[in-house]
């Protein structure tokens, strides 16, 4: 089945299963199977979870059972705001059971009588019990996908059963997207902020892609994307936040677990963490290695028009190229409970990648009739090495659990990266335009952040407030050597140059969140200063300015399982460091990158509406938004530039004046049986960019995208599961994106009981990743194309090892532990 078609059948499919009731009652039928007599059901039993300080406790299971037999009839989940319904009852007597991890259930008998068809049941209060060791094991089902009103939370297990690393997981998680290069985009937008656990993480583009690919997703307990994050959080990262949630509780005792997966001598990747948890300490420990080394092929053809639009001369480009990485990485966390109230903890990452790429350029010049003018071969040689070290150290002292709560933290970060980059051009077996380039960076920043939160749960209001400010510094040295005519006399190049860059940003913010009846609102306000200074040998340019992010979030229950949902938020974009370097550096022999120096932030206000259905068959969520960007980054490519008296296609960044995006995400998943999900996104949008009056660059484009994710289990110990991704074409300024495809497959058998399991995921059986830009100017036209090995074939291993936690049970017939039974409506 074409693409558009299976995503609308799988699409439709889940629209069809979402029935009114997630806690709809199925009533059973006799055992003669004959259906019982008299109208359909339409009595309903709802009420409301809290703990002892009266704060609803989200997510709290609700079970409802016949009285005579003990048949389960029925189920829900809490809410946020701890109400639940269910619906679909006959009237009758029932036993309802409530319970969450961690607290003793309720269990109580109630009566439906035939002349209640709603009958409120009030508010069930739950304690707190201490966890022991006893012989039952506890097992928690969670929804795959969970939605709340700022963001979606999708399960790390559910999503990709084979993925041996975070990267690989990205790689299923709706409107995400995971390039050749590791880097990752939200909704197409390449300016998205990863955390690690609510925090940044410290590292960008290759060095965070390297990272990405050794943290295993054996130690992920979730993905959430954030589109439009409150005030709460760093305004940075236009298209919003993905945070990779890592497990939190390590079992009992020791525990830990191992990682394998090999593909070739040259292509592997390896994981393990070891845990302990034991009186007031927990700690954790996680280490990670990959390395991927592989071929690619490309192209860059640059076709020469005059003012009659005669073709004029073809500059022909053969590229074959060997990148390389390896990567390794170690993760500590040390928890310490230094009373009831206050815990404080400890965290470390040390990351070492190594990198690099030798390729061979064979260049063809023709002329405008098809001679051959020139031919030679340029060959180059990259490499580069980083290192970075990250400590945290945070105090959380806890007044009264998710009520009452202040968190002070600082954090130091120390990166430092080399890269050497050796080309030339060869003529027989002589050389001559020999250039050396390398690079020598050490960034080290540093961050204090106080938080303070308290809820008022009687009135369902929460106030969270807090500052933070970091500070960071980079230093670098790019150094060029030359030998214009090959004789061996390397000499230093005026291109060779020395920088330095200093940030701080200092804000505070306040968020005030309000539950009345069905509503669920939130308002927040967020204040910066920020200041820059970028200096080279000679030049300065400072630049300092502040900002207000204010953000907005209104969530209505329309039904117990449909909610609807509207927000917005304004969020930056700061130019980095190689976009404000305004010194040349090259791609290739024909094509290099200048920074602006004069680049301005970009600002972006976000509104997005939401609507939400979930049901026993699945969930389908709608999502339009609108984004309008000002003093948007935009690459300048210039197809006709000089450097050092030879013609070059120069890219560069400037400031337009604003930029228009609209459109919808819509996601879906179906779940037919306990054995079989899927999980479907498509997303459609148009954006316009002005360049302003004094510019001509614009663009006009919509693009689409679209992806399934389908789980089986076959078997018990079987797993198998299919991906497929496709985004459009994509118009931008003065070029087109071509269009971009992948899928994947994997296998994962459980072995060992439930400790062990071996997998085989094949990454792009069909070989269909590529990459296609076409730009022009009127004069020039290039096409740039890059067709990389992409299938790859891995064989790997997992087995996980350790205690559980495990609870003592109350006793199934009563209520223990200190919890409260329902009692009037509304107490």
């Amino acid at each position: 089945m074409p693409q558009p078609r299976l995503l609308a059948a799988a699409l439709l499919a889940s629209s069809l299963a979402l029935r009114p009731g997630t806690a709809a009652a199925q009533t059973p039928a006799p055992s003669g199977g004959t259906p019982p007599a008299g109208p359909p059901p339409s009595f309903e039993i709802r009420g409301r979870i809290v703990d002892t300080a009266n704060t609803p406790i989200p997510q709290a299971s609700v079970t409802l059972r016949l009285k005579a037999n003990g048949l389960t009839v029925a189920g829900a989940l809490a809410g946020r705001d701890g109400a639940f319904r269910i619906t679909g009852l006959r009237p009758g007597r029932f036993s309802i059971r409530v319970a969450y991890i961690g607290y003793a259930p309720v269990i109580q008998d109630v009566t439906l009588p035939p002349t209640t068809p709603v009958l409120d049941l009030g508010v069930a209060k739950l304690a707190p019990v201490a966890v022991t060791l006893s012989g039952v094991t506890v097992k928690e089902e969670r929804a795959a996908v969970v939605t709340e009103p700022d963001r979606n939370a999708y399960r790390a297990k559910d999503l990709a059963p084979g993925a041996a690393n975070a990267s690989e997981l990205l790689e299923h998680v709706p409107s995400v997207q995971v390039d050749m290069d590791g880097k990752v985009s939200l909704r197409g937008n390449e300016n998205v902020v990863v955390q690690i656990n609510g925090r940044p993480t410290p590292m960008r583009g290759a060095q965070l892609a390297a990272y990405l690919k050794t943290l295993s997703a054996n130690v992920i307990d979730r993905i959430e994307v954030i589109p439009n994050p409150s005030a709460k959080y760093d305004p940075e990262g236009m298209a919003g936040i993905i945070n990779v949630a890592l497990k939190s509780n390590v079992d009992l005792g020791l525990s830990g677990a191992v990682n394998t997966a090999v593909s070739d001598a040259d292509r592997y990747n390896g994981s393990g963490n070891l845990g302990y948890q034991s009186g007031p300490w927990s700690t954790f420990v996680g280490v990670g290695l990959v390395s991927d080394h592989r071929t690619a092929v490309g192209v860059n053809d640059r076709e020469r028009f005059d003012a009659t639009n005669a073709l004029q001369s073809i500059t022909g480009q053969d590229i074959l190229l060997r990148p390389r990485q390896r990567g390794q990485n170690l993760n500590a966390t040390v928890d310490y409970k230094l009373s009831p109230r206050d815990v404080l903890s400890n965290a470390l990452i040390l990351s070492h990648r190594g990198s690099g790429e030798a390729s061979t350029t064979t260049q063809t010049l023709l002329s405008g009739a098809g001679a051959t003018l020139d031919q030679y071969v340029r060959p180059r040689e990259a490499d580069a090495t980083g290192t970075m070290f990250d400590y945290d150290v945070a105090l959380k002292r806890t007044l009264a659990p998710r009520v009452h709560e202040i968190s002070t933290e600082l954090r130091f970060n120390r990166s430092h990266d080399e890269d050497a980059n050796d080309e030339r051009r060869l003529s027989g077996t002589s050389y001559r335009d020999g250039k050396i380039e390398r690079n020598d960076a050490v960034t080290q920043q540093l961050t204090a952040q106080v938080d303070y939160l308290k809820a008022f749960a009687k009135r369902r209001t929460k106030l969270e407030a807090g500052w933070k400010s970091n500070v960071r510094w980079i230093d670098r040295d790019y150094a060029v050597t030359v030998d214009p005519t090959g004789t061996g006399t390397w000499a230093p190049s005026p291109l060779s140059n020395v920088l330095a860059f200093d940030e701080g940003v200092h804000a505070v913010y306040a968020v005030l969140s309000q539950g009345v009846k069905k509503w669920d609102l939130q308002a927040g306000l967020r204040g910066e200063y920020a200041n820059r200074t970028f200096s080279l040998a000679t030049q300065r340019y400072p630049y300092d300015y502040a900002s207000l992010f204010p953000s907005a979030v209104a969530s209505y229950t329309l039904a117990p399982n449909t909610t609807l949902k509207s927000s917005y938020s304004r969020r930056i974009r700061r130019p980095g460091t190689q976009e404000l370097n305004p010194f040349p550096n090259y791609f290739d022999a024909d094509n290099v990158f200048f920074g602006n120096p004069d680049l301005r932030p970009e600002y972006t206000d976000a509104m997005e509406l939401g609507l939400t259905k979930t049901g026993s068959k699945g969930m389908l969520q709608i999502s339009p938004f609108y984004r309008r960007t000002t003093n948007i980054i935009r690459i300048d490519i210039n197809t006709t530039d000089t450097l050092d008296t030879r013609e070059v296609t120069s890219i560069s960044f400037r400031n337009l004046a604003h930029s228009d995006s609209w459109g919808s995400d819509l996601t879906g998943q179906l779940r037919l049986s306990p054995r079989f999900t899927a999980l479907t996104n498509f997303g459609l949008f148009k954006q316009v960019t002005d360049g302003g009056s004094t510019s001509a660059v614009g663009s006009n484009a919509i693009g689409w995208m679209g992806r399934i994710n389908v789980t089986s289990e076959v078997t018990r110990t079987l797993t198998i599961q299919a991906a497929y991704n496709y985004r459009a074409p994509l118009k931008i300024e003065r070029g087109e994106y071509g269009a971009q495809q992948v899928a994947n497959v994997a296998l994962r058998r459980k072995i060992q009981g439930d400790r062990g399991a071996v997998l085989l995921r094949v990454a792009d059986p069909f070989e269909m990743v590529r990459f296609r830009i076409k730009t022009s100017d009127g004069k020039v036209l290039q096409l740039t194309e890059r067709n990389p090995q992409s299938r790859v074939v891995f064989l790997g291993y997992q087995y996980n090892f350790g205690r559980p936690p495990r609870v003592r049970q109350v006793t199934p017939e009563q209520t223990g532990g200190g919890s409260v039974g329902f009692g009037t409506p509304g107490s």
